[in-house]
């Protein structure tokens, strides 16, 4: 991947293959259940199948070519056939995972894309993930799957994702950011550190997330507060590592990112 994660953060990861071995599905889905510790980082690595990545708590965030993926429980992630990704959980969780035959994809789609999670569909993939590889087709399950199917396709889709950079002077300031939100430069302090004027990055950042600088960072800071308020830091701790002068004004910056505050949403 162009901006790894590995290289981005100051804690060391635990980086691990995938542990899934199979050629073929040979059902319409297939069902996978795993806890994954903290600071766990899968390789990057693909399957002929689609892939529907959720966590039943906790925050995963997932690597594509086209960008990263913050997948909290109330999303999952549709990932098509043949798409490499790698797989990080900064602080733990229960994965749940159901890979699908490849000949639901004119419905599911070929590019990857965040899905909203209700409850109908969460129970679905909970109770898929609890069948065991050697499940049973027969017509009950058969109509299962294909309403579990319907319930993607209907799924709306999420703004939890963050653009791949490709211009090699953003790729410093995406770095540092990732690795520790809260660092107060301004863009004007980084165009002295990359050798751009701070127009010049404000117009590649716009080029490439169809946003500013200002509203980029924003975007990030919010992405990380939801993956600390699911490991359940407290807002105070929370606002002083993203850089806050407040937990009033991280409370006022996380309502205007998700439209609830972040008592709110861990009620949600």
């Amino acid at each position: 991947m162009t901006d790894s994660l590995p290289d981005q953060t100051h804690h060391k990861w635990k980086s691990v293959k995938s542990g899934f071995k199979l050629n073929q599905l040979n059902k319409p889905i297939f069902p996978r259940a795993m806890t994954m510790p903290p600071w766990q980082h899968v390789y990057t690595h693909q399957h002929s199948w689609g892939q529907l990545a959720y966590t039943s708590n906790g925050v995963m965030t997932v690597g594509t070519p086209v960008g990263r993926f913050v997948i909290p429980p109330n999303q999952a992630l549709w990932l098509p056939p043949n798409l490499p990704h790698e797989i990080f959980c900064r602080y733990g969780g229960h994965f749940r995972s159901v890979y699908i035959d490849k000949k639901y994809v004119d419905i599911l789609g070929l590019h990857a894309k965040l899905l909203h999670v209700d409850e109908l569909l969460k129970a679905m993939i909970l109770d898929i993930c609890s069948w065991g590889s050697d499940y049973g087709l027969d017509g009950k399950t058969l109509r299962f799957i294909q309403v579990f199917i319907d319930r993607l396709e209907m799924a709306q889709t999420s703004t939890f994702f963050i653009p791949t950079a490709q211009d090699k002077r953003l790729i410093p300031i995406i770095s540092e950011l990732h690795a520790n939100p809260g660092n107060p430069r301004t863009l004007e302090q980084w165009s002295e550190h990359v050798g751009a004027s701070s127009r010049t990055l404000n117009r590649l950042f716009n080029k490439s997330f169809s946003m500013n600088f200002s509203q980029w960072k924003q975007k990030l800071r919010a992405l990380r507060a939801v993956e600390m308020l699911e490991a359940g830091q407290t807002q105070q701790f929370i606002a002083e590592q993203l850089g806050f002068e407040s937990s009033s004004a991280f409370n006022t910056a996380f309502k205007k990112a998700f439209n609830c505050t972040p008592g709110q949403y861990l009620k949600k």
